[in-house]
């Protein structure tokens, strides 16, 4: 391929991952608005969504230590913990190695958060996948495999922040022990 060649499939290349991105990328108050509505009737927060996520993520944890994954003083990480134990989200529980500690533990109500916005996001990808034809699945399909091959390709070669190591930043340092 010639330098002008290369040049023109570089920017056709250029072109359409902008328009991909464009694609990948636009989510609007339409498209939101349902699944904030849906958080609301559940008395559901961004920060009860957030203490959720970290306690999947993380495992049990002290309240000092959610209240710092959730950036925020203690007396508001027990008054979120308080609402949202009344709500069968989360509860405390006496760690089993040091009695004076008490973790806050995801319930299984709580677990049950995300797996109903798995299965309400399935449901209605479902819906949207009936009107394609078998080739333009198949072609979705074979993309959606090439991106998390892509994914898992960079995330590879990135340095972990603390915040994506597993077990989160304020998992115990093995070498410590």
């Amino acid at each position: 391929m010639t330098n002008d060649a290369q040049g023109i499939a570089d920017a056709s290349r250029d072109g359409l991952v902008r328009e991909l991105l464009d694609e990948m990328t636009d989510w609007t108050a339409k498209d939101r608005g349902p699944s904030f509505k849906a958080w609301h009737r559940h008395s559901l927060s961004l920060v009860h969504l957030n203490v959720l996520t970290t306690l999947e993520f993380e495992g049990p944890m002290a309240m000092k230590r959610l209240a710092e994954a959730m950036d925020v003083s203690d007396a508001s990480a027990t008054g979120i913990v308080d609402r949202m134990e009344k709500r069968g989200l989360v509860e405390r529980r006496h760690d089993t190695e040091d009695r004076r500690v008490v973790k806050v533990h995801i319930t299984a109500a709580g677990s049950k958060v995300f797996s109903d916005m798995v299965a309400k996001r399935r449901e209605m990808l479902g819906a949207i996948l009936k009107v394609l034809t078998a080739q333009e699945i198949s072609g979705l399909l074979l993309g959606m495999r090439a991106i998390h091959a892509a994914r898992a390709r960079v995330l590879q070669t990135m340095p972990c922040a603390p915040d994506e190591q597993p077990g989160g930043p304020h998992a115990p340092d093995p070498a410590a022990e």
